[in-house]
């Protein structure tokens, strides 16, 4: 589903660490804006085995140390305090296409066909809320979204650890990031997105499903930033999920794609 391929990438932009290495002030002095311009390459949808390559551009909106907009949505840090931040989530997943059109922003591959006969999954607005804990090079985050309106009712969510560093590369500082993380989702969320019912085996060919809920996937991500001038940086990051449970073993999955997913990329930040 476009919208999973897309939040792992937008995670990845705008590291926490990346305004202390620009030397840019302290987030409580007001609005800051980024500017983000890549190239993508990760799965058609969730559990396919066939991948796209495509520009990919995103901007995000930053008010202090509390409020920040992009692509995944809004989220609020109502609490700040000894390493700990909380608050709540306003975003809006894309839902999935069962025969979408090749994206104009698609440098490599094609549209996937994979899926005809599912139907579509429309968009969903979300809301939910978050945790994250950081101790020095250690930092972790725990998110929960709840559809409320659109293609899907379920719950879902992740969890994701980091160890962060620094090293020096050709005179230049290179910021890093690596660590674990899992995905999950309730019965209506996984059945949304992989549930066959036999209308729909007839239709696509694939055979009948009933996914339930549970760890949806595991894996490990990694991130690296290199700041160029106080406003412009360099990010790149790979990341690679194993889909396990009822969505690893969704017939979508088995008879169509793969258990193993991978998406990768480099961006170009511009703050101002």
């Amino acid at each position: 589903m476009k919208s999973r391929s897309i939040l792992p990438i937008i995670a990845f932009i705008g590291l926490p660490s990346a305004a202390l290495a620009q030397g840019h002030a302290d987030q409580d002095s007001g609005l800051q804006v980024t500017i983000s311009g890549g190239i993508v390459s990760a799965p058609s949808f969730v559990g396919d085995d066939d991948y796209q390559t495509s520009i990919f551009p995103n901007v995000t909106l930053r008010y202090g140390d509390r409020l920040e907009a992009s692509l995944r949505g809004i989220e609020y840090t109502a609490i700040i305090g000894d390493g700990w931040k909380a608050g709540g989530i306003l975003g809006y997943d894309f839902g999935r296409e069962e025969a979408p059109d090749a994206s104009d922003f698609m440098i490599s591959g094609e549209a996937s066909t994979d899926l005809i006969g599912l139907g579509d999954v429309d968009g969903t607005i979300e809301i939910g809320g978050f945790v994250a804990y950081e101790a020095g090079p250690f930092a972790a985050h725990f998110e929960l979204r709840q559809g409320v309106d659109g293609g899907h009712d379920g719950l879902h969510g992740e969890a994701r650890a980091q160890y962060r560093g620094r090293f020096d590369a050709m005179a230049l500082p290179v910021f890093f990031g690596v660590g674990p993380k899992i995905s999950f989702g309730d019965d209506a969320y996984n059945s949304a997105y992989f549930d066959v019912s036999a209308a729909q085996s007839a239709a696509s060919g694939i055979s009948e499903y009933d996914a339930g809920g549970g760890i949806n996937s595991y894996g490990l991500g990694a991130n690296v930033m290199v700041p160029l001038s106080a406003q412009t940086s360099l990010i790149g990051f790979v990341d690679y999920e194993q889909l396990t449970g009822d969505v690893g073993n969704s017939s979508i999955v088995q008879e169509r794609g793969s258990q193993d997913q991978v998406r990768a990329g480099v961006f170009l930040n511009y703050t101002f």
